[in-house]
């Protein structure tokens, strides 16, 4: 199999010389050929966070999150993203429903719409009216939903429920509907197939070893599409860490969970990056949705959740280990800025590493990939990097990239004004993986 990415030959930048203006142009520059290439043209087909408006909309509603008087292309972003949001809505109510995840489902534009009324149009009852519909058309799904995943499951679902309830927790109407009894519906129900599915493996169907050369079974495990996958976007990683961000309502289930954390941080030798599933041996993929990148995402908001669990120390350990693999074999042929399975998506490994550990190499590492990332229209032109299947979107394409940038200088800032090492760096922003760690 021919290998996916480039061999690494960046050199780590000086901090001080990274100037964020730089990486300022870089999204304006990007806005705009997003705005030119993929304007909102309310193409039924292009409804989800994934590919679609849904994505756009969620990432102008970041860079108003981080940078609310920002304007682009003579607009601010508040009305860009309304614009790409209306365009979404609009898909939505001409497709039929299918999934439940946040990023690749009508669950996504809708639970934005929430929150996008609610805190930017300060519009409560419009707020609801998005509400109403996730709870009345797609709440009862949940019960024959049978993905638990991120992508298109209930995890997403999960996601998307705190989401709003994060962005919405000063109005006591949407929290009343949001009660923690809905959530904990949720939990269950994965927990539940969780449990079956862990009962379902047997010692001969696990080809993986762990690091010790004993062979063991987790206390969870779910499947899709009929395999046990371990990443982020579709597998074990995604899940537990989205159950752990509900707070006191993973509780009751925290020894489970950190008994199936530790056993997939202990699946593979620090140096060997993990595969898609259980049942594979290849270790080729190396991007947020398989591989690595992902996990290294979820055991950071993990770490970041419960930095006293007796886990912790370990879980931390096989990230700072695992960030040494992605530098060397991050740089993906298969894209650069989208989130998913292109460079940019592989950067937030360092950056989100950084600020967690204070470790300037990673933050030179970021840098690094970021200052890469901003050559994409180069390196595809020369043939070295694919176009994506949809190069303007969020997980595929530039909007990625956007919204990287845009954590990228917000650290960057901080981090010239108060220091590397200081607390102060986020500022009470949380800087996580677009649409799983950013709450």
């Amino acid at each position: 199999m021919p290998e996916r990415y480039l061999q690494n030959t960046l050199t780590l930048p000086n901090i001080d010389d990274c100037d964020p203006a730089k990486f300022e142009k870089f999204i304006r520059y990007g806005v705009e050929k997003i705005l030119s290439k993929f304007p909102a043209t309310y193409d039924s087909r292009y409804y989800d966070v994934f590919v679609g408006y849904g994505g756009i909309a969620f990432m102008f509603f970041h860079l108003h999150q981080l940078f609310p008087d920002l304007t682009i292309a003579g607009d601010k972003v508040s009305l860009l993203c309304s614009t790409y949001l209306s365009a979404s809505l609009s898909a939505v109510r001409n497709t039929p429903p299918k999934h439940l995840g946040f990023i690749g489902s009508h669950i996504g534009p809708l639970a934005l719409a929430v929150v996008f009324y609610e805190i930017i149009e300060k519009n409560t009852l419009e707020s609801l009216k998005y509400l109403d519909i996730i709870l009345d058309k797609y709440h009862s799904l949940l019960i024959k939903e049978d993905s638990n995943e991120l992508l298109y499951g209930r995890a997403g679902y999960l996601y998307a429920l705190i989401f709003i309830r994060k962005y919405c927790k000063d109005n006591e109407e949407i929290m009343s509907k949001l009660e923690n009894e809905k959530l904990k519906e949720i939990i269950e129900l994965i927990i539940k197939d969780g449990r079956d599915g862990a009962k379902r493996m047997t010692v001969e169907n696990l080809e993986l070893k762990t690091v010790n050369d004993k062979i063991t079974k987790p206390d969870l495990m779910w499947s899709w599409h009929n395999a046990e996958y371990i990443g982020a976007i579709h597998g074990v990683a995604g899940i537990i860490s989205t159950i752990l961000q509900c707070g006191e309502l993973a509780h009751p289930y925290l020894g489970e969970l950190f008994q199936t954390t530790e056993w997939l941080a202990g699946l593979v030798q620090s140096n060997e990056n993990y595969p898609a599933r259980i049942q594979s041996t290849h270790d080729d993929l190396i991007q947020f949705c398989h591989g690595a990148p992902g996990i290294i995402v979820s055991f950071l908001k993990i770490y970041s959740l419960y930095p006293n669990h007796v886990s912790s120390k370990n879980i931390l350990s096989n990230v700072l280990a695992k960030t040494d693999l992605v530098w060397e074999r991050g740089i993906l042929k298969k894209g650069v800025t989208g989130l998913c399975h292109n460079t940019l998506g592989n950067a937030y490994a360092f950056l989100l590493t950084y600020l967690v550990t204070r470790d300037e190499v990673q933050l030179k590492r970021a840098l690094a990939f970021g200052l890469y990332g901003s050559e994409w229209e180069v390196k595809t032109h020369k043939g070295e990097v694919r176009i994506p299947d949809h190069p303007w979107s969020l997980f595929e394409g530039l909007g990625g990239g956007i919204i990287y940038w845009s954590d990228l200088v917000f650290v960057l800032k901080n981090a010239k004004q108060f220091g590397i090492n200081s607390d102060s760096i986020a500022q009470g922003k949380v800087i996580g993986f677009p649409c799983f760690t950013d709450l």
